[in-house]
């Protein structure tokens, strides 16, 4: 039997549908999540949302209590040497799977998992991120189980379908940002800045810092600044607001 006829396409392309009508990023996620409710089964769910350094700037929760949040934003993302940090090594990449699944009964038994999984009842943790037009990880989706039953091969199947055309929409409102912000108008034929230094220029533009674009990049700090510091001597500018100022004429 075609496993392919148990997905429900209508459903998927209804829910994409709706989350498309939504005009504001927080907006269109929290729609993710209300929507997500009727294709795939759970008790609470999170939502992070980063800024352009990979720092949380905004949280959505569902039947979580914030001091729970807290507890992890401010000591148990950083313990363990930052181990169970969401935010870790999520560069895009199209070629894996979005889609992650912790089962805790199979975790090591650490201070983490002893002291705030187990408290909350957690069983089971699914999550995957939406990225901005530059591969960074800009929204963080978890959703939990506290009941000891997995997420079926159904609920996988439609969250692989899903998320990647969700992770589109996304997209676009930073492209949409980006324009109104002047960058999609920048002629950057005219700067004589090479391609890796438009790249970083674009970064700089957006907000993020050398050490994010270090990371993001793949490159050394030593080299991101020697990037900088060309790009700078390039454009007659001696401070990224006056490079923004230059860029955007």
């Amino acid at each position: 039997m075609n496993s392919n006829l148990d997905i429900p396409w209508q459903k998927i392309y209804d829910f994409i549908l709706s989350c498309g009508n939504v005009h504001e990023r927080k907006d269109f996620c929290v729609e993710i999540l209300s929507g997500l409710k009727k294709l795939c089964d759970f008790d609470q769910a999170l939502i992070y949302f980063l800024d352009g350094n990979g720092k949380v700037s905004d949280q959505y929760l569902i039947n979580i209590d914030k001091q729970w949040s807290t507890m992890y934003l401010e000591y148990y993302s950083k313990a363990e040497s930052g181990f169970y940090n969401l935010m870790k090594n999520l560069r895009e990449n199209p070629a894996k799977q979005n889609v992650k699944i912790r089962t805790w009964e199979k975790e090591p038994i650490t201070e983490f998992v002893s002291n705030y999984i187990h408290p909350r009842g957690l069983k089971y943790s699914l999550s995957f991120v939406l990225y901005d037009i530059n591969g960074k990880p800009r929204t963080l989706f978890v959703l939990d189980k506290t009941k000891d039953e997995y997420f079926t091969e159904k609920e996988l199947k439609v969250l692989n379908l899903a998320v990647p055309l969700l992770n589109n929409l996304h997209k676009n409102f930073f492209f949409q940002q980006a324009i109104r912000q002047g960058e999609g108008h920048i002629s950057w034929e005219t700067t004589n800045l090479t391609p890796r230094e438009i790249e970083i220029a674009n970064l700089l533009c957006q907000g993020v810092s050398p050490d994010s674009i270090s990371k993001s990049l793949c490159i050394s700090q030593a080299t991101t600044y020697k990037h900088i510091a060309h790009i700078y001597e390039k454009m007659h500018v001696s401070t990224r607001q006056e490079l923004i100022v230059r860029l955007l004429g």
